[in-house]
């Protein structure tokens, strides 16, 4: 029977990915820096210290996990592009692996991410885009890829890693660009946004989750892209918050300076998520804003 551990189980993906796999059965072994009391006989909590090379020992040693998600790394908003916390989190999912390994593990899903491209390219793909990260985040993440990947083959490992693109939902962080939107709007204040001509893949978080958790079941190796393949600008995702919530003179465009070479095109290409691994989106825009507004609407009372 498969034993599935999830690192970074309380973050903003890993929540909705730690539900998804209790819907589908799982028992999961959930790992998170904070102390949680297992509301589900289905989750087991460890409060581990991830960056702590004798925790990671022990954390294996007990539950010899099958099947691995790791999903935990240092990405404080407005921070963690260029942080050297980067290089800590490169450590000790080396030693993640390492661990997974030594106590029986047979597959691993790793979470990477878009910035690892040469963002110029605008459409990325796995095997045509070149990596040429534009952060230390995006330089980690490749490197480990690469690190993770040759160990994998070389212990025989089952390794896939999913290169998450743009993604919006419940348990985000209000500092991140679309909760920060519907969370001004609906406490009545305005929202002061960049010029909003980037165009960007987001994904609903659901989505993202239910696509990692297809990754890990299925045999696919190497880099798989998560994202929907739709383009759209970031100014038609804030007027339509702004119409659904109905605040359509409360989104100030232009007022937030872009960052420097900000590539205007970052765009998904999912061809290997649905033909290779079957999978494909479940929710629109729409549809995602339309739950993502009404978390938020609970979260802060409205």
């Amino acid at each position: 029977m498969k034993k599935v551990l999830i690192t970074g189980a309380s973050g903003f993906i890993g929540t909705n990915t730690l539900n998804l796999l209790i819907e589908k059965g799982y028992k999961v072994h959930a790992v998170s820096s904070r102390t949680f009391k297992s509301k589900n006989n289905n989750v087991v909590w460890h409060c581990v210290d991830l960056t702590n090379l004798h925790e990671i020992d022990k954390l294996f040693r007990e539950v010899m996990p099958t099947h691995l998600l790791h999903l935990a790394w240092d990405l404080t908003p407005n921070k963690y592009r260029n942080s050297p916390n980067n290089l800590i989190w490169v450590q000790s999912s080396i030693e993640i692996i390492k661990n997974f390994n030594k106590y029986g593990g047979e597959r691993a899903v790793f979470a990477g991410t878009c910035f690892e491209y040469d963002l110029n390219y605008g459409y990325l793909n796995e095997h045509l885009t070149p990596l040429k990260a534009c952060s230390l985040y995006g330089t980690c993440k490749a490197s480990l890829h690469n690190i993770v990947g040759s160990y994998s083959i070389k212990n025989g490992l089952s390794l896939a890693w999913g290169r998450i693109f743009y993604s919006y939902g419940p348990h985000d962080n209000s500092n991140r660009v679309i909760s920060y939107v519907i969370s001004n709007l609906l406490k009545g204040e305005v929202a002061h946004c960049s010029h909003g001509n980037q165009i960007r893949d987001y994904s609903y978080v659901y989505d993202v989750a239910s696509a990692l958790i297809a990754l890990l079941e299925s045999s696919v190796e190497g880099a798989v892209n998560i994202g929907t393949g739709n383009p759209v600008k970031l100014k038609d995702i804030f007027m339509k918050i702004s119409m659904k919530i109905g605040k359509q003179n409360s989104i100030y465009l232009g007022d937030v300076k872009t960052l420097p070479n900000e590539a205007p095109l970052i765009v998904a290409d999912i061809k290997r998520l649905k033909d290779e691994v079957g999978w494909i989106p479940s929710y629109d825009l729409d549809k995602g804003l339309d739950e993502t507004i009404e978390w938020w609407k609970k979260k802060i009372k409205v």
